[in-house]
């Protein structure tokens, strides 16, 4: 657990009086746990989270505004909030280890291999001077892979498991369109045989089209690979057609939690039921019923 001075406001315990009882409450050990995170700039506190889990083979999504620190969550957990210049405090648990106690080399074991990130815009987060076969390579060499040979043959494979040519990997970055990019982006932890994926506003660039495409191949990871999945998004119709359980932050804090089922069709909290008010809906123009 990494350490503040003692005025910071993130060394009290954060208790928010919520039940984040999940899928995993039987006991048996979930994918990602989170207790008494706080990520603060300076004296201001941005997150605060009490507890939030994701559980094996579940997809979580975490659901809210822009700027309510659902980002800076999943940048904490890979050990990345520090390169923005925040200071991160409490326990990320995966596979029996705190994340925030890690050496940097053994938080670079775990990114990527262990746990996968797919960024709003993956095209920005490639090298744009290395073809889409070079980043694959290098990804898989540095996480397990014997030698170069392999390393393209788990390339090929992981895009044709998102039903890409292989030969997309003698392209460029800006040689893609979006939705190539995030199915490379997704390819690429397919290859790494990640267990965890963090997938940040995956579709909000996209079109509708598009975006049902992405979400059956991020419902086909955990289906078919039991991948687990923490789904970050500010638009709750993507949230309520792809996850299990939904988390709804509001300026960094978790206001409710539960079911997807529950949350969208009998919201407890007034900003949860904002948000489902907000949700467009076919025949409704001009704010009539």
């Amino acid at each position: 657990m990494s350490a503040v001075g003692p005025e910071d406001p993130g060394s009290r315990p954060i208790r928010d009086g919520l039940d984040h009882r999940g899928p995993v409450a039987d006991g048996s050990m979930p994918a990602i746990e989170i207790h008494d995170l706080s990520i603060a700039f300076g004296a201001r506190e941005v997150v605060r989270l009490e507890h939030l889990e994701v559980g094996e083979g579940e997809i979580l999504g975490l659901a809210g505004e822009s700027g309510s620190g659902k980002s800076m969550t999943a940048l904490a957990i890979l050990g990345l909030a520090p390169t923005v210049g925040a200071t991160v405090r409490g326990t990320i648990r995966f596979e029996g280890r705190d994340l925030l106690a890690l050496s940097p080399r053994e938080l670079r074991d775990v990114r990527g291999r262990r746990i996968a990130m797919v960024f709003q815009s993956p095209i920005a987060s490639f090298n744009p001077v290395f073809r889409v076969g070079d980043l694959f390579v290098r990804s898989l060499l540095l996480h397990g892979a014997r030698n170069r040979g392999e390393a393209r043959a788990r390339a090929e494979e992981a895009l044709r498991g998102v039903l890409l040519a292989p030969d997309l990997l003698g392209r460029y970055p800006h040689q893609l369109s979006g939705g190539q990019a995030q199915r490379v982006a997704i390819a690429l932890a397919l290859a790494l045989r990640s267990r965890v994926l963090l997938a940040d506003e995956p579709t909000s660039a996209l079109d509708v089209t598009v975006q049902a495409e992405i979400l059956q191949l991020v419902r086909a990871l955990r289906d078919e690979r039991g991948m687990s999945v923490l789904f970050i998004s500010h638009d709750l119709a993507v949230v309520a057609e792809l996850c299990d359980r939904i988390a709804v932050m509001r300026e960094g804090r978790i206001v409710e939690e539960g079911p997807a089922d529950d949350v969208l069709r009998a919201p407890r909290h007034e900003y949860t039921r904002a948000l489902v008010a907000a949700v467009p809906k076919v025949g409704r123009i001009g704010g009539g019923p």
